[in-house]
C-alpha cells in the first residue's frame, strides 16, 4: 500500500517532534516513522533517567556531608529499588502513549516500525510505502558504539540503556569509557555504594570537553571512591571460570599495561554511532538495482 505525504520523517525523537510542531497548521502533511518510542533516547534511556540517578545519589552524598557541617548523627540505608523505581517513573515507565498522542494531535500520522529509504522520496515500513512529495527527513538518532574488544561478544554487559534504569545495584562496576556518559553514571553508582572503576583509553577524562574539565573533576571523582584507569586501554574482556561452570555476571577486563580489573558488571560507554541501517539498506538496494 502506498500513502503520500508532503514530508516523511524517519525518526520520532526530538527532531521528529519538532518537525511535527513546526508543520502544524502549515497546510503540509507529515508522516513520522518510529521503531521504538516517540520522544527518542533522552526521555527514556538518556538525560532524564541518568540525571535522576545522579540526583538520588547526590542526596545521599549531601546527607553524608551533614555529619561534618550540621549534624552529630546521620544514618541511612540505600533503598535501591526505590532509586530504580524513581528513574523508571521519570522515564515515563517506557510508555510513549502521551507523546505519541501529542504528535498525532499536530496532524502528523505516526507509523510504527523500521523504516527503510528505498529511494530519494520513498520510505518502506512493513507493507506500507510512504511517498514524500516534498522531502524525506532523516532523524534516526544514535545507538551505543560497541568496540570490537576480544571477548566482549561473549559476555553480558550493560550499555547506558541498562545502566540508567537498572534492576540491580552491583557490588562492583567496571566502565569502559571516561566520557560524559561513563563519568556521570560512574559517579552515580559510586555514591550509591558501588565500587566503580572507569577505564579510559585516552590520556584524559572527558576527552571531548575542555582539557581543564577532566583535571578539575578527577579529584572529586576519586573522593567519591571511584578508581580511574586513564591512558590504559582495554585489550580483552573475559568471563572467569569457577569450577565446572561460569559465573553469570563476573567480568574480567584486561588492560594494555597488564593490569586486571574485576567487576560484577561491565558498562560499555565508548561513545555513540548514528542509526543509519534503514538508509544504508536502501542505498545498497538502489545500487544493486542500478
Amino acid at each position: 500500500m502506498s500513502q503520500e505525504s508532503d514530508v516523511v520523517c524517519l525518526g520520532g525523537g526530538v527532531a521528529g517532534e519538532a518537525i511535527a510542531i513546526g508543520l502544524q497548521d502549515s497546510g503540509l502533511t507529515l508522516a513520522v516513522v518510529e521503531r521504538e518510542l516517540v520522544g527518542g533516547e533522552c526521555p527514556y534511556w538518556g538525560c532524564v533517567p541518568s540525571k535522576t540517578l545522579l540526583r538520588s545519589s547526590e542526596t545521599l552524598s549531601e546527607a553524608g556531608r551533614a555529619r561534618a557541617l550540621a549534624a552529630s548523627r546521620v544514618e541511612w540505608n540505600v533503598d535501591f529499588p526505590k532509586v530504580s523505581a524513581r528513574a523508571r517513573w521519570m522515564a515515563r515507565n517506557l510508555d510513549d502513549s502521551k507523546p505519541a498522542a501529542a504528535m498525532e494531535a499536530t496532524g502528523a500520522t505516526l507509523f510504527r516500525g523500521d523504516g527503510t529509504l528505498t529511494d530519494l522520496r520513498t520510505v518502506a515500513v512493513g507493507n506500507e510505502q510512504l511517498i514524500a512529495r516534498r522531502a524525506v527527513v532523516i532523524a534516526n538518532g544514535s545507538s551505543a558504539a560497541i568496540p570490537p574488544f576480544p571477548g566482549l561478544d561473549v559476555v553480558d554487559f550493560w550499555t547506558s540503556r541498562q545502566a540508567v534504569i537498572p534492576g540491580e545495584l552491583p557490588v562492583s562496576l567496571a566502565i569502559l569509557g571516561g566520557g560524559a556518559i561513563g563519568v556521570e553514571l560512574g559517579q552515580a553508582f559510586a555514591r550509591l555504594g558501588c565500587r566503580v572503576t572507569v577505564i579510559e583509553a585516552g590520556l584524559a577524562l572527558l576527552g571531548l570537553e575542555e582539557p581543564e574539565a577532566g583535571v578539575a573533576l578527577r579529584h572529586h571523582l576519586e573522593a567519591d571512591g571511584m578508581m580511574l584507569a586513564i591512558g590504559d586501554p582495554c585489550v580483552a574482556v573475559e568471563r572467569p571460570m569457577t569450577g565446572p561452570s561460569r559465573e553469570r555476571s563476573a567480568i574480567v577486563v584486561r588492560l594494555k599495561s597488564g593490569a586486571v580489573v574485576r567487576a560484577d558488571r561491565l558498562l560499555v560507554a565508548t561513545g555513540r554511532i548514528p542509526n543509519v541501517e534503514g538508509v544504508a539498506r536502501g542505498s545498497r538496494r538502489r545500487s544493486a538495482a542500478g
